[in-house]
């Protein structure tokens, strides 16, 4: 059947109606704000070990301090772990106003707290309320007094110098990241403190770039020992940390093929831009003629040279995400299309070294500056040591999610190897996946750009012959998402959309050297393009192969759709991309979307619409507290035709995605915008927001809100991916008139602090793909056309779709 392009759904002729956010609340317990008679005995015991610290520490800081350098400010942080959520809204005030502490971090899910000390006779409040709680604990004096508030600390203590220096002589490198505290209420004593650091930087002859923006400062070739001078003298320091990166490879497989044997036939045309963040391009290979000869965006030499190991590493990214699976449907031979041209922005020469955030992120800006059309990049160069479970985001995440959102971008970023996967296993095992050093590297945590994981596929014909359970399965040197909120929430409370890779590409997997060894076979792996003309060809795994597969589907896209928003790209990709070939058994189903995420991707399921199977895209904007209804108008044939079966006729798949402008210092609401959608009955705005009990507006019992803000009090962290499936039945079309409303709602945060949510956006764009399959055993070939009648649609890039429809004739 003819491929077809897909429908945009005209927004404002769509719109039905535009009502308010509400949430309806039932009445029985909230199992995570019940209070108990608290323990005084174990809280006592805490806190009394927790004040000595607190104490001793103290006097170390102040001995530390060295009385040459010139500081105008001393400051001191208190780090408190809570026995639940901070509630920002509610008690942000509360704890400054009664305590004198000033919340400048949020972490763990607002469970931990970083706060200033900005008043020291308020904070007394604080220190006898802890007395007064040992007392009643260990002395058992029901008459102690002390503030209720500290009943809802769990312990608490002085921010230190080990807290601080996160380095080591071994781990140091040339390049040092500092991230300093924002003091929103002491403005004057933040910029103080910073001024008295420049001036000692410069005073010691030590290089440094700063950027107040983002609260950062990188430092270079600067010792252990004078990082712990100004970590010890200079109270604006939240931590010192390492910028060791490398390319996401594993090895080196050296089974080289030694020529291209292909010539890329339409280097002359206008295709997407695709920049490469990596270790270069070499123009000794045929990518040269699809590669801009500018020489102007490097960090190490020149990035039309990629010297990188004894293959590269740029060039293979690079030739992946122009090529995509070109040259492997073609054996590597005779004429390719290519589906992009490149612009090398080299970041590294060699496999591993120390990046400076701010000019990678200078040379995105650059880019997208000197080359306005340019929106998709691919990194897949991480951070060398993985993240904690549930660490809060990174300067280096926070800038790449911000330049996403202010260009419209899309980076596709690889989500890390595990290098030691291979050596920890002998066989295929999904606990493995369970062991926190298989978490993902930063800055793969991004949350407006798109991480990629690895499947075990490596694009070759015949039998599959890695290790994994099969190729769509995720490949056991894959990393797994960092987040883990069972660890914090209840079951009914969790974010089920909350998780990384967004999906998985092919990136080859390991095979068997003997029945009890795992290694790297070359029948297992990728055919990759070597830099080095005198090779050709080598073999390679990684997820550094999967990343820019993933980016070429995206500039297919591109081709057919130019106009398209980035996060509509996104919202393609994932909404094609299937698990349906990637099944776990039960006891490992919690990590099917921690290690898959929506899958493996689908070329053709995401780039063309058929006539069965139709693909509307939305793309509008939403004001915080708006609800927004879309009537979606199904044909008559479908109630009024024998289809041959009367219950799933039709499979609806949709998927929304939108770009934040994130937060700092508050893990929760990095993402402070709540929306959600879902399909419902074709009811009003407010009847859909009416309890269930007097309307029920769910055509399933399981189909509801795609994520939920109903809890204001111990919310979950939001998601900003979000996707539904479900089926329809010819009953569910007749008794709904053949008309289903989708619904669109926004909601911001009501858990930022006062210093941010001033001058933050209150509409905010999105992009929602809906797709619309017949699942008949003979499908009609009307559907398409049927739903273009009917609903206020039109063909993208319908010129195209006509030229193409012409040709075909």
């Amino acid at each position: 059947m003819p491929n077809k392009n897909h429908l945009r759904i005209i927004a404002d002729r769509q719109l039905e109606e535009s009502g308010q956010v509400k949430f309806n609340y039932g009445f029985g317990n909230n199992d995570d704000e019940a209070n108990p008679e608290p323990n005084y005995i174990f809280m006592a015991r805490a806190f009394r070990d927790d004040l000595q610290s607190y104490l001793s520490d103290l006097e170390v800081k102040a001995r530390a301090k060295d009385e040459t350098i010139n500081v105008p400010y001393d400051v001191d942080y208190v780090e408190v772990d809570f026995m639940g959520q901070f509630h920002l809204e509610k008690y942000y005030s509360i704890w400054y106003n009664t305590f004198g502490l000033e919340g400048v971090s949020f972490t763990n899910f607002n469970r931990t707290a970083l706060f200033s000390i900005a008043d020291h006779d308020k904070f007394q409040v604080f220190i006898t309320s802890v007395e007064g709680l040992i007392n009643r604990g260990l002395e058992n004096n029901a008459e102690a007094a002390y503030n209720k508030n500290i009943l809802f600390v769990k312990n608490f203590k002085l921010l230190t110098l080990s807290d601080v220096l996160r380095v080591d002589a071994e781990t140091l490198g040339n390049v040092v990241v500092i991230k300093t505290i924002e003091l929103p209420a002491n403005a004057e004593i933040e910029n103080s403190i910073i001024e008295a650091l420049r001036l000692y930087l410069n005073e010691h002859l030590i290089e440094y770039v700063i950027d107040r923006e983002t609260n950062r400062l990188e430092l270079f070739d600067v010792t252990l020992n004078e990082l712990i001078v100004i970590a010890q003298n200079f109270d604006v320091i939240e931590s010192i940390t390492s910028s060791l990166s490398g390319v996401v490879r594993p090895g080196i497989y050296n089974i080289p093929s030694r020529a291209y044997g292909f010539e890329i036939v339409n280097a002359d045309e206008e295709l997407p831009l695709i920049g490469i963040l990596d270790t270069g391009i070499s123009m000794q290979t045929p990518l040269s003629s699809i590669t801009l000869q500018d020489d102007t965006f490097t960090l190490d030499g020149n990035p039309l040279i990629d010297n990188c190991g004894n293959d590269g590493h740029g060039t293979m990214v690079g030739a992946l995400a122009a090529l995509g699976r070109h040259n492997h449907s073609t054996n590597f031979e005779g004429e390719i299309y290519a589906d992009a041209k490149l612009l090398s922005i080299k970041l590294i020469g060699s496999g591993d070294g120390y990046l400076s955030e701010k000019k990678v992120i200078e040379l995105l800006y650059k880019a997208k500056n000197e080359y306005p059309h340019l929106s998709i990049f691919v990194l897949t160069i991480c951070y060398k040591t993985h993240k904690k479970t549930n660490e809060a985001f990174s300067n280096y995440t926070f800038e790449l999610d911000k330049f996403a959102h202010e260009t419209d971008s899309l980076i596709f970023i690889s989500i890390g190897n595990n290098d030691l996967a291979m050596n920890e296993n002998n066989d295929y095992d999904l606990n493995y996946f369970n062991n926190e050093h298989t978490n993902l590297n930063t800055p793969a945590d991004s949350m407006n750009n798109m991480t990629v994981g690895a499947a075990a596929d490596g694009l070759y014909n015949g039998a599959f012959n890695g290790i994994a359970s099969g190729k769509e399965f995720p490949a056991i040197y894959t990393r797994t998402d960092h987040i883990n909120l069972a660890a914090i929430y209840s079951v009914k409370k969790r974010n089920k959309n909350l998780f990384k890779p967004d999906v998985i590409e092919s990136g080859g997997d390991y095979g068997f050297y003997n029945p009890n060894t795992i290694d790297r076979m070359d029948n297992a792996a990728m055919s990759v393009l070597s830099s080095n003309p005198a090779l050709g060809y080598t073999k390679e795994i990684g997820t550094s192969l999967a990343a820019p597969l993933t980016a070429n589907l995206a500039a297919k896209l591109k081709i057919l759709y130019p106009d398209l928003k980035s996060q509509t790209l996104k919202a393609l990709i994932i909404n094609g991309a299937s698990l349906k070939n990637t099944v776990y058994p039960d006891a490992n189903k919690p990590l099917l979307n921690r290690t898959s995420g929506y899958g493996v991707i689908d070329v053709d399921n995401t780039i063309f619409s058929d006539e069965n199977n139709v693909t509307m895209i939305l793309e509008d904007s939403i004001q915080s507290g708006e609800q927004k209804i879309y009537p979606v108008n199904f044909p008559d044939y479908l109630i009024s035709s024998n289809l041959g079966k009367t219950n799933g006729i039709l499979k609806v798949t949709a998927t929304l995605c939108f770009s934040f402008l994130p937060l700092q210092h508050n893990q929760l609401t990095y993402c402070p915008i709540h929306m959600a959608f879902s399909v419902f009955k074709n009811h009003s705005s407010d009847d859909i927001n009416r309890v269930q009990r007097e309307l029920n507006s769910k055509l399933r019992t399981t189909l509801s809100w795609s994520q939920s803000a109903r809890d204001k009090s111990t919310p979950a962290p939001y998601s900003n991916v979000q996707k539904i499936e479900f089926n329809v039945d010819v009953s569910q079309l007749r008794s709904e008139g053949k008309t289903f409303k989708l619904a669109v709602q926004a909601l911001l945060s009501n858990q930022i602090m006062a210093s941010q949510i001033e001058n933050y956006p209150t509409e905010f764009n999105f992009s929602l793909v809906l797709k619309i399959e017949e699942k008949l055993r003979a499908n009609t070939g009307r559907l398409y056309d049927e739903l273009r009648a009917i609903n206020n649609v039109e063909v993208i890039n319908i010129a195209e779709a006509e030229a193409d429809l012409e040709g075909e004739i």
